[in-house]
C-alpha cells in the first residue's frame, strides 16, 4: 500500500487527476454496465421462463383436449411427438405420486371398470418407472397447490436445465372416465435447455463488452482533453511562469480566462508578483542604501553567514586592515588580526572586561563583535567593526601632554604635579617604597626680569626646563611647580639618590650660561619613606622648609629635609654635607 502511495504521489499532477477521474467514472460507468448486463440476463432468464410455461400451459391445454376428446389411446403418441421438439430435452406425465403414467395398464384396467366395458385395449408389456420420489418437495408443493412450478437444476453434463412440474387437473368431462374424487389426475414434467439463453447472455456479455470498452476509451480521451485543455495547460502556464520568476523574471503575468480555481490561482499569482516586485524593489532600494553606507562607511566592516563564513568585507577594512578582500576571507575572522584568541573574546565576552583598543600595522584600532540571532535563538551570522583612531589617539595624547605641560618650559605642570603626587604618596606609603622629591627655585630671579626684562627671564627659565628634560631619567617627572618654582618627582629613589640627583643638577645649572649670564638655582629635597608623611600637602611643605633653609644658607645648594648617609654618597658630596652641618652649628 506504502508503494502504491509513494507510486502515486510521484505522478504528475495531471497524470493524477486523470487517474483518479478515469478511475473513479470506469468504476461507475463499469457498474451501470455490470447492473445493466445483470438486468438483461434476468430479463432474458425471465423471457426464457414465460416462454417456456406458455408451453407447458399449451402442452397441458392439447393433452386435456385429447383426453376430454377421448382419444386416450393416443396420448402416449402425443407425448412422444412432443419430446421430439429441439427445445424439450425431455417430456414426462407423472402420476401424483411421481410414477411415470402410460406405461402400465393401471388407468386403463380402472377406466374399463368404472365403464363396465372393455373401451381400452390393455397393453401388451407393461413398466413401472420412478420419476420422482413421492416425498419430493417440488412435487409435494405442486400436489398441495395445483399450481406449475418452475425449478431449475444441473444435468448430467453439467447443463443448466429448466424444469417445470404443471399439475393436470381433474375435470368434469374426466369424470365419466376417472370419477370426481381426485381433483389432480397427475404432474406433467416437461424438461428445457437453457443453452438458448445462455447463449443469448454471452451474446449480451459480449455486446457491453465491447459498449463498455468503447464507452472507456471514448471517456478516457474525453478526459484526456477535457483534463488537458482546462487544468494541464493552465497549470502549465502557472508552472513555467513560476519557474521564470525562480529564475528571477519578476515582470511575468499570468492571463486569467475564466472564474474558475485555477483563474483564483492565476489571479493570486499575478498579485504574489506585484507585492514580490514591489517588496524587491524596496528591500533593492534599501540594499543600495545599505551598500552605499558600508561601502562609504569609514569604519571598517566584515560580515559573516550562519556558518562563520566571511561574507561581506568593505574597502575601509581592507585600507584599516591592510589586507585584501580575499585575504580576509580565506584566513577567517579569526584571524583577521592575525590573534585568534583575542578574537573569539571580542566576539564572547561572556561579562569579561575585553580591551577594544588594539595595535595593528603600527595603526590604534578599535573593535568590537557581535552576533546576531533569529526569533528562534539560532545564530545568523556575526559583525565586526574596525575603528582606526591612530590620528585620534596622537591628538588625545596631544591634548593631555598639552593639558599637563607647561607652555614655556615644556615640562610638566603644576596640574600634573597635584594628580602624581597623590599617587606616589600613596603608593609609597602602601608598599612602603621609595619615593623622592625636588623643589627648587631659580636664585634672584626677579632681578633677571628687572634688570633684563620678562623676555630674558622666559628665556632662563626655559633654559632650566631644558636642561631638567636632559639631566633626570625618564622615568622621573620634571615639573614647573610655579614662577620660578620647579620640582621633580623621583620614583623608586632613596634619600641618598634624590640628594646625588639633586646636587649634579644643581652643578649642572651654575655651569650653564643663559645669554651671558650666569643662573643658581637653591634647592630642598624629601624622600619617603625616611621623611614621614601623611599626604602630599605635608610633603611639599618640608620641601619647601627645606628650599628655604637652602636660601638662608646662601642659595646654591641643596638641602634635605631628611637625613642623608654619610657612607653612602661620594666623598665630594660627604664634603658639602660637612660644609651645611659646619655653617648650621655656626
Amino acid at each position: 500500500m506504502r508503494f502504491v502511495s509513494n507510486l502515486f504521489q510521484s505522478l504528475s499532477i495531471s497524470a493524477r487527476v486523470m487517474l483518479s477521474t478515469a478511475s473513479a467514472v470506469i468504476i461507475l460507468l463499469l457498474w451501470i454496465i455490470l447492473f445493466s448486463v445483470d438486468r438483461q440476463e434476468k430479463t432474458i432468464m425471465a423471457q426464457n421462463e414465460r416462454t417456456m410455461t406458455m408451453m407447458v400451459t399449451n402442452v397441458i391445454s392439447a393433452l386435456h383436449t385429447i383426453m376430454k376428446a377421448g382419444y386416450a389411446n393416443i396420448a402416449h403418441d402425443f407425448v412422444t411427438d412432443i419430446r421430439s421438439d429441439k427445445n424439450i430435452i425431455d417430456f414426462k406425465i407423472l402420476r401424483s405420486n411421481g410414477q411415470e403414467a402410460f406405461l402400465d395398464n393401471k388407468s386403463i384396467e380402472a377406466v374399463n371398470r368404472r365403464l363396465g366395458e372393455q373401451e381400452f385395449l390393455a397393453r401388451d408389456s407393461e413398466e413401472t418407472r420412478q420419476v420422482l420420489d413421492p416425498k419430493d418437495p417440488d412435487l409435494l408443493w405442486v400436489n398441495t397447490n395445483l399450481r406449475l412450478l418452475p425449478r431449475y437444476l444441473k444435468g448430467e453434463d453439467n447443463r443448466d436445465l429448466l424444469i417445470y412440474l404443471a399439475p393436470v387437473m381433474n375435470g368434469e368431462k374426466c369424470y365419466h372416465c376417472h370419477g370426481s374424487d381426485q381433483e389432480l389426475r397427475g404432474v406433467v414434467q416437461l424438461t428445457t435447455s437453457l443453452t438458448q439463453a445462455e447463449l443469448d447472455i454471452a451474446q449480451t456479455r459480449f455486446q457491453a463488452s465491447i459498449i463498455a470498452s468503447v464507452a472507456v476509451l471514448i471517456l478516457l480521451l474525453l478526459l484526456y482533453l477535457m483534463i488537458r485543455y482546462t487544468l494541464v495547460r493552465p497549470l502549465g502556464h502557472v508552472r513555467d511562469a513560476m519557474e521564470m520568476v525562480t529564475g528571477g523574471r519578476l515582470d511575468m503575468t499570468i492571463k486569467v480566462p475564466g472564474r474558475d480555481e485555477i483563474s483564483e490561482i492565476a489571479k493570486s499569482f499575478n498579485m504574489m508578483i506585484f507585492k514580490l516586485r514591489e517588496t524587491y524593489e524596496g528591500l533593492r532600494r534599501e540594499q543600495d542604501k545599505l551598500s552605499t553606507i558600508i561601502l562609504g562607511a569609514l569604519d571598517g566592516i566584515v560580515v559573516t553567514d550562519g556558518q562563520q563564513r566571511v561574507v561581506l568585507v568593505n574597502p575601509s577594512a581592507e585600507r584599516i586592515l591592510g589586507k585584501s578582500v580575499k585575504q580576509i576571507i580565506d584566513g577567517g575572522w579569526e584571524t583577521i588580526i592575525d590573534d585568534p584568541s583575542y578574537m573569539n573574546a571580542v566576539l564572547n565576552r561572556r561579562g569579561r572586561e575585553i580591551p577594544d583598543l588594539v595595535v595593528y600595522n603600527n595603526r590604534a584600532i578599535k573593535i568590537h563583535g557581535a552576533t546576531l540571532y533569529d526569533d528562534q535563538k539560532s545564530p545568523i551570522g556575526s559583525s565586526f567593526m574596525f575603528r582606526d583612531v591612530t590620528e585620534e589617539k596622537k591628538l588625545e595624547d596631544k591634548l593631555r601632554l598639552h593639558a599637563i605641560t607647561d607652555v614655556l618650559t615644556q615640562v610638566y605642570n603644576r596640574r600634573f604635579v597635584d594628580e602624581s603626587l597623590i599617587k606616589e604618596v600613596s603608593r609609597a606609603q602602601r608598599y612602603n617604597h621609595f619615593f623622592g622629591f625636588i623643589l627648587f627655585d631659580v636664585d634672584h630671579f626677579k632681578k633677571f626680569n628687572d634688570s633684563y626684562g620678562h623676555d630674558q627671564g622666559d628665556r632662563v627659565l626655559q633654559a632650566i626646563g631644558r636642561a631638567m628634560k636632559e639631566h633626570f631619567r625618564t622615568v622621573d617627572f620634571p615639573c614647573r611647580f610655579g614662577g620660578e618654582e620647579f620640582c621633580v618627582l623621583l620614583p623608586d629613589t632613596s634619600v641618598t639618590g634624590t640628594f646625588v640627583v639633586a646636587e649634579r643638577f644643581r652643578r649642572r645649572v651654575e655651569n650653564m650660561v643663559v645669554d651671558g649670564l650666569k643662573v643658581t638655582v637653591s634647592i630642598g629635597i624629601v624622600a619617603m619613606p625616611a621623611c614621614e608623611v601623611k599626604n602630599p600637602e605635608e610633603l611639599i611643605k618640608k620641601a619647601d622648609d627645606a628650599l628655604y633653609e637652602a636660601k638662608r644658607n646662601g642659595r646654591n645648594q641643596v638641602c634635605s629635609a631628611t637625613p642623608v648617609m654619610d657612607e653612602e654618597l661620594p666623598e665630594d658630596m660627604v664634603d658639602i654635607l660637612e660644609k651645611q652641618a659646619s655653617r648650621l652649628g655656626q
